[in-house]
This record gives structure tokens, C-alpha cells and sequence, in this order.
């Protein structure tokens, strides 16, 4: 009896029923529009809303912060069927696992950036590392930067710089950074992986972090090693 009712679904939450049919009617948007994204180049801010609506962007946010974390295996389960209908759809969606890598902000700077609401897109262009000067309240930030996937659609960009052994992330507004849409490939077209512009950037430390750094967020989700 038990084996039958998993089957047929019956004792699922109204809730978690809609957030299945909410996937699947995403995936055949997908399927409809993945010509339209190979020929942008980038998958469009109307569809990256789409992705937020199915939670793909509130899948690394804190708890505290209003996010409703998944496993890794949850995660990249969704990121799979995703992929199996576009695969350069489904590497923008992989980027909902941005909040990881947010987790070493100070929680200061995370309520900030998360206080309009838990579904912020992240990109960055991280390499290749170019040198920031170091002031008094951050850094000064100029060069260019390559493979920024999923950079028209972002709410915070992040550009990698120096420090020491290890890399530092700064992050920035969108409307601080030139797109430069170089991204001219046959295969993953619609990745808009761009190259990122910046010009005479102060950023501040505290919108800084040390890539796969020790997370300030203690919640289950960031107890995995920020880099796997």
C-alpha cells in the first residue's frame, strides 16, 4: 500500500505538487526558447526570473537570509534535467550554487545584499587575477577579466583579484561593469560568457571575499568545501 501511494503521489503537499508542475512548465520554456538563447548568445534576464521563480537562485541563500537551501545532490539534480533540454541553460542555472561562495561575506554585508529578497544571480569573471591596489577602505579595481557566464542576467558581479596564496573576490553592481559580448563558440552558445570591463572601481573590503574562504553563514549547506 505504501509503495503505491509513493507511486501515485497521493499525500504530496498541494505546495510541492505546484513546485513540480512550476519545473516542468519551465523546461518546455526551455525547450521553446533555447534557439532564441544560441542566438542572443546569453540567456535573457525574462528567463532568469523564470529560473528564480522554480527557487534555482534562493538554492544557496542562507536560511537566515530568507533562502531555501538544497543539497548539492538536490541541486545538481535540477541543474541535470535543466541541462538535458540545454546544456547552456542548465551552466546559468549551476550558477544558483553562487550563494556558497557568497557565504564568506561579512553576514553585515549578506543582509544588505540580500535584503530586497533571497533570489540574487551572481557571475563573475575571476580570471585572469588582476592586480588591485589596496586603500584605506578597499580596493581599487581595473582590468578585464574573461568567461563571465550568465553576466547579462546578474544582480552582483564579481571579479577575481589577488591575495597572497589565494584569490579575492570583489564585487560589484552591473551598472559598474562594461559587457563585453565577445562570446563567439559553436558549442554552450548561449552561455553569455562575456568578458567584464572595469574601470576605477572602489570597492570596499567588507564586499570582499576569499574564494573557497571559511564561510561566515553556519548553516548545513556551508559546511560542504565552498570549491566542490
Amino acid at each position: 500500500m505504501s509503495t503505491g501511494t509513493r507511486q501515485s503521489g497521493v499525500g504530496r503537499s498541494g505546495t510541492a505538487d505546484q513546485t513540480a508542475a512550476a519545473f516542468d512548465n519551465m523546461l518546455v520554456e526551455v525547450a521553446d526558447r533555447r534557439d532564441e538563447f544560441r542566438r542572443l548568445r546569453y540567456v535573457p534576464k525574462d528567463f532568469i526570473a523564470r529560473l528564480k521563480e522554480v527557487g534555482l537562485f534562493r538554492a544557496s541563500t542562507p536560511a537566515r537570509f530568507g533562502g531555501r537551501p538544497l543539497s548539492p545532490a538536490e541541486f545538481l539534480d535540477r541543474v541535470e534535467r535543466i541541462s538535458t533540454v540545454d546544456g547552456s541553460t542548465g551552466w546559468v542555472a549551476s550558477f544558483g550554487s553562487g550563494g556558497v561562495y557568497l557565504s564568506g561575506l561579512p553576514l553585515e554585508t549578506q543582509a544588505e545584499l540580500y535584503a530586497d529578497g533571497p533570489d540574487i544571480t551572481f557571475a563573475g569573471g575571476f580570471f585572469p587575477v588582476q592586480p588591485a591596489p589596496a586603500g584605506e577602505r578597499g580596493f581599487m579595481i581595473n582590468g578585464r577579466w574573461k568567461f563571465a557566464s550568465g553576466c547579462m542576467g546578474a544582480d552582483i558581479v564579481g571579479v577575481g583579484i589577488p591575495d597572497g596564496d589565494s584569490q579575492r573576490i570583489a564585487l560589484l553592481r552591473p551598472e559598474q561593469v562594461e559587457i563585453i559580448q565577445n562570446w563567439d563558440v559553436v558549442g554552450m552558445r548561449g552561455t553569455g560568457s562575456f568578458d567584464l570591463v572595469v574601470h576605477d572601481v572602489e570597492v570596499p573590503r567588507a564586499w570582499t571575499f576569499v574564494r573557497g574562504g571559511t564561510p561566515t553563514v553556519d548553516e548545513p549547506l556551508y559546511r560542504y568545501p565552498a570549491l566542490a
